[in-house]
């Protein structure tokens, strides 16, 4: 090897180890900068709060409960907090929080919808598919029928509610014609549910389970005039006049 090739060979060497050296400082450098600027620093805080889902619920009703603490660093946003202040809201179904970088915070809300109403210390509520009376109306709203429940026990007449709900509103989508012939519902536990349809006639429906063998069942039952109609045990149905 030439003495030219052997001083650029360790000209060569030397640029390679003070690259080295450089990176081993640089780089922690710029990650504890880059770890400083994200948790720290306003260069990515909070700026903007979108609200979005909402439908009868106002935006300041929302980020009034929100409390998105705007100015705080973006990574440091407790998400899962405002998530659970948010959910307080009676009328919310369910929320998703998210950050959208670089400066704004999400909230996503789902609203509660009213599938029934009922009654409640002479209160016309909104009732939701979970059984949950979650708004007060100031009266009974067209098309929804109401759900009458005797019990005092909370767990029981929520369950009542539930269920209720649920054979409502699948006959509300699976037989229009059926639905519009309840004039309102009874259901004391969550296997008596009652519905009381025109013309004086009661069907004793039960449970929600069934519902398909239920309703072929019962539309061949209502070919007989009666007063009511059982088909809480679809297999074994009865009439009475």
């Amino acid at each position: 090897m030439s003495l030219d090739r052997f001083e650029q060979r360790r000209r060569h060497d030397r640029r390679r180890r003070w690259l080295r050296r450089a990176l081993l400082v640089l780089v922690p450098v710029l990650v504890v900068a880059l770890a400083w600027t994200v948790w720290f620093s306003s260069a990515l805080a909070v700026r903007t709060v979108e609200v979005e889902g909402r439908t009868t619920l106002t935006e300041k009703q929302v980020l009034d409960r929100a409390q998105v603490p705007v100015g705080r660093p973006l990574a440091r946003v407790d998400t899962v907090a405002i998530e659970e202040r948010v959910s307080r809201i009676s009328r919310v179904e369910s929320v998703e929080v998210d950050r959208g970088w670089p400066h704004t915070i999400v909230v996503r809300v789902v609203e509660r919808r009213p599938v029934v109403w009922t009654r409640v210390g002479g209160q016309v509520r909104a009732v939701d598919r979970y059984g949950i009376d979650y708004r007060t109306l100031a009266k009974p709203p067209k098309g929804l029928v109401e759900v009458s429940v005797d019990s005092f026990d909370a767990r029981v007449r929520q369950q009542a509610l539930e269920e209720a709900a649920s054979v409502v509103e699948r006959l509300r989508a699976d037989a229009p014609d059926l639905y519009r012939a309840v004039q309102s519902v009874d259901a004391d536990t969550k296997d008596s549910v009652t519905l009381d349809l025109t013309k004086g006639r009661t069907v004793t429906w039960g449970s929600r389970a069934k519902f398909a063998e239920k309703e072929k069942v019962l539309r061949a039952l209502l070919r007989i005039s009666a007063r009511t109609y059982d088909v809480s045990a679809p297999e074994q149905p009865t009439t009475k006049k």
